[in-house]
């Protein structure tokens, strides 16, 4: 008889792609849509953090392309609505983005995986400010932090600084404001347009003396529990090495990296 090493962990189940119908189509920004699959009856895609992004699959043209995008919902509404959502903007010379940006319809079928990631909220008792520094897509996975964070205590808020070129290629901009005025103040939101000048929206990109005028009246760096930043590499590790300099300890920065195949965990870079 074999003897088993009872030292010895079961092997966790390798994630296989599960073939999942496109449920919704719905445009979030110039160029821009969100995806939505029905997972009722799938509780391996329902029980996730904030945060996680889900890995697609699909043949574009002649090409088997995997990619992964994150998921702008938190946990929450997407149990009770059986769906889940991501974001995908077309970016020049990507290999799934403009495809699912221009193309896809309602019924496409597409290979998922269940989600994955470590740039998620933590399950934490008690109030906490959140502060969020994002750039164009990267806002993804935030918007679904910041949901879940506000539904978490009834006294914690996030500051969002957010980065684009324009109104109208501001991913999820609709969104965000919906979330922003449902929050009862809870919630506040700093556009910074790079290639637009509107009239009481800060123009430029995001640098300290925007950060630091954001949280004037909330408190300053000190009052921050919780950095998060998502978006183009220059902008994260700027951000970064700010906070650094400035004496925030890393384990209350949290980092993503958005490139044109997808968030980037930097845990396993």
């Amino acid at each position: 008889m074999e003897r088993v090493s009872l030292l010895r962990r079961p092997a966790k189940p390798h994630p296989v792609f599960r073939p999942l119908a496109v449920a919704e189509v719905e445009p979030v920004a110039e160029h821009a849509v969100s995806i939505g699959f029905d997972v009722s009856e799938m509780p391996g895609f329902l029980d996730y953090r904030a945060g996680q992004y889900v890995t697609l699959r699909a043949l574009v043209g002649d090409e088997d392309v995997r990619q992964s995008y994150s998921i702008w919902v938190p946990p929450s509404r997407a149990r009770r609505e059986g769906v889940i959502r991501v974001a995908a903007a077309a970016v020049q010379g990507g290999r799934m983005s403009p495809w699912l940006a221009n193309e896809v319809g309602v019924g496409e079928v597409m290979g998922v995986l269940p989600p994955l990631g470590e740039f998620v909220l933590d399950e934490v008792a008690g109030p906490r400010h959140h502060v969020g520094v994002v750039g164009g897509s990267g806002i993804t996975p935030v918007l679904a932090i910041a949901a879940a964070a506000l539904e978490q205590d009834p006294g914690s808020t996030v500051d969002l600084v957010v980065a684009n070129r324009t109104r109208e290629s501001t991913v999820l901009g609709n969104q965000l404001a919906e979330l922003a005025e449902a929050s009862g103040g809870r919630l506040r939101v700093e556009h910074v347009l790079s290639r637009e000048r509107v009239p009481s929206v800060r123009h430029g990109r995001i640098d300290p003396l925007v950060i630091r005028d954001v949280l004037r009246d909330v408190g300053g760096l000190e009052g921050v529990d919780d950095w998060w930043l998502c978006g183009p590499e220059g902008l994260i590790s700027d951000a970064e090495a700010w906070l650094g300099g400035e004496g925030v300890g890393a384990d209350h920065i949290h980092r993503e990296r958005f490139t044109s195949t997808g968030p980037i965990d930097p845990r396993k870079r």
